[in-house]
């Protein structure tokens, strides 16, 4: 069995490493300018091309701000308008709503500002508002097309029904409440987001509240206090870059959704039992049911002046609908642990990786369908790679080609669904919606992936999303998952004892430094090798292996190729120390395996490896300079009882790392995530 790296290959094709992604990354305004170009003209049109040159100069200088440049939203909205110029159609605008009419004045007015006359047609529906002097002031609004006055308070689902049946019955609709105030370009690009695809069913936009902060950027189901559903980055400022990123949502809210007239037809319209709340989830759900996705487009951005018509007490109505809501749909969410069990009891599990290249990530990742597979689990890979000649993965491997056929086919699995990698998320996400349960293996924060690329650190945080329940690998991972209001289970990688243990017919040596060979530089071999030419006098062998052989010449060291597993475990039990100077890590398997052969072990702290590494203990934990890691090594030269000692403590820590006993975490987790337990049909309102 060749040896894997230590990271899943991954970032944003199946071709790319995480390592290349990182080395290769563009530095500096004009790196990779050609290929900038052509993506820009094939993803963004001819007209952003020109307009990027135009005002290249500007975007080295304050003018930059002024003129809004540089933003991928602005870039988007400037799509959406060329879009919108081009392919627009006209649409109704629906807007509910029940007394004073001070804030409808001003959503219409906003409407009428912001949009083309003849695109737009507004139809507003009363609730039966009893003061006159309101109705007077409502019927003198200008810019309303159709007025409805009911003459029965029904609440806002059925009134706002009144309205959509007044719309004209061959257009799109948008739903906005009352108390909304329109931006610009909102609705160019709310209809190019709902047709950009013929699954789009719902958009939604991102809603502020007049002092900035998000209100609305997606709907999302608490999980903490599973009755509620809760917008995602409410509070955060309009800029938080995870809130820019567009997705896929279980709903929008209703205060802003654009349907589609293919939605209307099919799906219906609002569901009246809900007399106040919850109504636009159900919209939303049953639109997915219909096979329509609901999507999340911030460059359409509006302001809400949120619950202003309705107070925010839960009362009888919201009461009611909350009790009908999950009486129709509580069984939906929390009824599908029988549908991931086999009929004998075991579990469904369908792990998902972006390819099976050799890495430390796919290692972990197959060595749990493996050993899943053997305790009788029903358990399959879905990828867009092929059947791994790396490694002996027992588990059935279904390879795609593209991340659509591979959600198209995992939407169908009734199972527990994993998500490995950041870009694997969403579709694990969209495919859990009506079936299965979504699970995030979490093996780094991946935005370390990304220190110069912006847009990715974003898209990453955004898909940590909360309806997936989280396993990770290391304390350092969970307490960031924690900073991000994320719990998680750690499952942290095991060892093969049988493999990686002392061998009695190998001497170990005394003059002879071990490393891993590779130039990713969150590993940082440089500050290896130059703690090793720092340590004055007779020199010890350095000894690298990996998979970049010219490493060994080009600094003056023995290079062993892709060894085995078996040859690895020969080289810890000949090394004298095992180094390793890595920056970061999720975890960091090697030292670990190095400390289950007794070998002694210097490591920089990375994060990850504090879980089980221990100064003075098990290993020696120097501060990153060249001096102190080369003062770290020379004091294990010269005392062999000292390496003795830490080499005997760690071979104990690494007994607490066997693969029966991580599995026996991964198994009891995953039982977990299958026993989902119904909420309480009804709750007292938040504080």
């Amino acid at each position: 069995m060749k040896r894997p790296e230590e990271h899943p290959t991954a970032p944003d094709t199946a071709s790319e490493t995480p390592d290349a992604a990182i080395a290769a990354m563009p530095r500096g305004p004009f790196s990779n300018l050609r290929r900038r170009i052509a993506l820009t003209w094939q993803y963004l049109g001819p007209r952003e091309v020109l307009w990027r040159i135009a005002t290249f100069p500007i975007r080295f200088t304050p003018l930059r701000h002024r003129l809004k440049l540089g933003s991928l939203a602005e870039s988007e909205q400037r799509r959406a308008a060329s879009w919108y110029r081009d392919e627009g159609e006209p649409v109704s605008v629906v807007i509910p709503t029940y007394g004073d009419p001070s804030y409808l004045a001003a959503a219409v007015a906003s409407i009428r500002r912001t949009t083309q006359r003849d695109m737009v047609k507004i139809v507003v529906a009363d609730d039966a508002t009893p003061d006159p002097e309101h109705v007077t002031a409502l019927k003198a609004i200008e810019g309303i097309d159709t007025l409805i006055l009911g003459e029965e308070n029904v609440g806002f689902a059925a009134n706002a029904n009144r309205g959509l049946r007044a719309a004209d019955r061959t257009l799109d609709v948008v739903l906005l409440n009352a108390d909304v105030v329109a931006r610009d370009r909102w609705l160019d690009c709310l209809q190019y987001a709902a047709h950009a695809g013929d699954d789009i069913g719902i958009v939604g936009a991102k809603l502020v509240y007049p002092d900035g902060r998000i209100q609305h950027a997606g709907v999302h189901r608490n999980l903490g206090a599973p009755i509620w559903f809760d917008h995602r980055y409410r509070f955060k400022p309009a800029d938080h870059g995870p809130a820019n990123i567009t997705v896929p949502c279980v709903a929008v809210t209703g205060a802003c959704m654009y349907v589609k007239r293919v939605v209307l037809d099919e799906v219906g319209l609002l569901d009246e039992r809900y007399p106040m709340a919850y109504e636009d989830v159900d919209w939303c759900l049953r639109t997915w049911e219909a096979g329509y996705r609901v999507l999340y487009f911030p460059p359409a951005t509006l302001e809400h002046h949120e619950s202003v018509t309705r107070g925010t007490e839960l009362g009888e109505r919201e009461r009611a609908s909350q009790v009908a809501f999950w009486e129709r749909w509580g069984e939906f969410f929390d009824g599908r642990g029988p549908s991931v069990h086999t009929p004998d009891g075991k579990l469904r599990v369908v792990y998902v990786t972006e390819d099976t290249g050799v890495g430390g990530g796919h290692r972990d990742i197959f060595e749990h369908l493996n050993r899943m597979l053997e305790r009788g689990h029903d358990v399959k890979l879905f990828t867009l790679g092929d059947q791994p000649d790396w490694f002996e993965l027992d588990a059935p491997v279904h390879s795609f080609e593209d991340y659509d056929d591979l959600t198209e086919a995992l939407a169908q699995e009734h199972a527990i669904k994993v998500a490995t990698w950041w870009n694997t998320g969403t579709p694990v996400w969209t495919a859990s919606v009506l079936r299965g349960i979504p699970v995030f293996f979490v093996q780094d924060i991946e935005t370390s992936y990304y220190p110069d690329d912006e847009r990715n650190r974003y898209a990453v945080l955004s898909g940590y999303r909360q309806e997936f329940r989280y396993m990770t690998i290391s304390g350092w991972n969970a307490d960031r998952l924690r900073e991000l209001g994320l719990e998680s289970t750690l499952v942290a990688p095991g060892i093969d004892l049988e493999n990686f243990r002392p061998l009695p017919e190998v001497e170990r040596r005394d003059d002879m430094l071990l490393a891993l060979g590779r130039t990713n530089p969150l590993k940082n071999l440089p500050l290896t090798i130059d703690s090793w030419k720092a340590l004055s006098g007779e020199k010890p062998e350095l000894c690298l292996f990996g998979i970049e052989p010219d490493l060994g010449e080009e600094h003056g060291a023995r290079y062993v190729e892709r060894p085995s597993d078996e040859g690895v475990n020969v080289l810890f039990n000949e090394a004298t120390i095992f180094v390793q100077t890595s920056t970061h890590e999720g975890f960091c398997l090697p030292p670990l395996e190095a400390m289950a052969t007794g070998g002694a072990v210097v490591c920089t702290d990375s994060h990850g490896n504090r879980d089980f590494c221990v100064d003075g203990e098990n290993c020696l934990m120097p501060e990153p300079t060249t001096a102190a890691v080369s003062a770290a090594i020379a004091t294990l030269l010269a005392d062999p009882e000292l390496r003795a000692r830490l080499g005997e403590a760690g071979r104990v820590t690494a007994q607490d790392y066997t693969w029966e006993r991580r599995i026996d975490e991964l198994e009891a987790f995953l039982q977990a995530a299958a026993a989902v337990t119904a909420p309480p049909r009804s709750a007292a309102p938040r504080g």
